[in-house]
């Protein structure tokens, strides 16, 4: 179901009315919570630093709202508005686009303003609606199902997966779903989800997570876009005094039960926290699925255009990251990743720096480079400058 933009526009003042119209008194018993951020983005793109640069200008306010009316009763409508501008507009045709992907049942993402130069896009990427008892947790609506363990690549995570790439979207995708958990005990609980995308597929799955040997293991199994049947397992704990996780996951196509065009994929990450505060985290990734596309294109970086089986480039990539804390309010951080299959070299230093509460500077770039020569024109080098207010 598509809304156009007349209608989505309607369905956010409705709602921004009716969450108005409760704020007052609300806020007076603490049942209703607003908060939020203002961030600028500014981009810069290049092949060759000597050569043409490409650039581009994001304004992003993000509004969340939560109402609280009973202990048992939740509900929440958090908005994405952002303002683009820039030379990647005309030189890359379709990437505006791209700021229209919604994968949901209702089509609540669109560019209310579209021209040459400049676009407006207005997105509700939550909406959901939940109610809590003893045991029983059920959420209805646009929501984020998180079942992965690591870090980078998910597997586990077949509901609403993401790209790293896409750092600046830190709330990450959901799904129009709903999700029924129930808790046998403080450390076990029992999952049953469903979800409808824009084509009207749906998926269906469950996931039990125990915790054993100091470990929180889960398994999950179900059906994934009406194409697969999906297994899946992954864990955390702890290894010689660091963080120890790993999740895979196997997609057979429900067509093809008894021939090998099964698909399989795994991650397994380490990280660990030195004396001296600095941190290392390590992951790896085996992705099975030959079909994998090219996902470090330009409208491949954003986290709605990859799936659970299309989660990175093909074979194995290795991921490794350190940061370390200068000072209370300075952050640095350098991390890589590796895919020895299809030559690919990728750098990714940041600098964060926190200017006073609630303001921080963010510098940081995305340097993909690729050794061998059939694919050196791939060569891609971001730059990025972030100030971001919170309130």
């Amino acid at each position: 179901m598509k809304l156009n933009k007349k209608e989505l526009l309607i369905v956010f003042l409705l709602m921004f009315s009716a969450a108005l119209s409760y704020a007052q008194d609300s806020i007076r018993n603490n049942k209703f919570i607003i908060n939020g951020y203002v961030k600028d983005l500014q981009t810069i793109l290049f092949q060759d630093i000597r050569s043409e640069w490409t650039t581009a200008n994001l304004i992003h306010n993000r509004l969340n709202f939560k109402w609280l009316p009973s202990s048992s009763f939740t509900a929440s409508l958090e908005l994405r508005n952002r303002f683009f501008y820039g030379d990647m507009l005309t030189k890359f045709p379709g990437y505006n686009k791209t700021f229209e992907n919604d994968r949901g049942v209702l089509n609540l993402t669109t560019n209310v303003f579209d021209e040459k130069s400049f676009l407006f896009n207005m997105a509700i990427d939550r909406l959901w609606f939940q109610y809590t008892n003893e045991k029983l947790q059920v959420t209805a609506g646009r929501q984020r199902i998180n079942w992965g363990q690591t870090f980078v690549w998910n597997p586990n995570d077949i509901f609403n997966t993401y790209s790293y790439f896409d750092f600046d979207y830190e709330e990450k995708p959901g799904s129009d779903a709903v999700r029924v958990q129930y808790f046998l005990n403080p450390t076990s609980v029992f999952e049953l989800a469903a979800k409808m995308d824009q084509q009207d597929k749906a998926t269906v799955a469950g996931l039990y997570r125990f915790n054993k040997w100091n470990y929180d293991i889960q398994f999950l199994g179900g059906v994934t876009d009406e194409q697969d049947f999906v297994v899946g397992t992954g864990w955390s704990g702890q290894i010689l005094k660091g963080g120890f996780r790993g999740e895979a996951s196997y997609f057979q196509p429900r067509q093809h039960l008894s021939d090998s065009t099964g698909v399989f994929l795994a991650s397994i990450g380490y990280d660990y926290t030195f004396r001296n505060s600095l941190f290392l985290q390590l992951e790896a990734l085996y992705n099975g699925n030959e079909k994998s596309g090219n996902l470090l294109a330009l409208d491949q970086l954003n986290s709605s255009n990859i799936s659970t089986k299309n989660l990175f480039l093909s074979g194995y990539s290795m991921f490794g990251s350190l940061s370390y804390p200068f000072t209370p309010l300075i952050n640095g951080s350098l991390a890589g990743i590796t895919n020895f299959k299809h030559k690919l070299l990728f750098a990714n230093p940041s600098l964060n720096i926190s200017l006073k509460e609630n303001l921080e500077l963010t510098l940081t770039s995305q340097i993909i480079k690729f050794y061998g020569q059939d694919n050196s024109n791939q060569d891609l080098t971001f730059i990025f400058a972030r100030l971001k207010g919170s309130f």
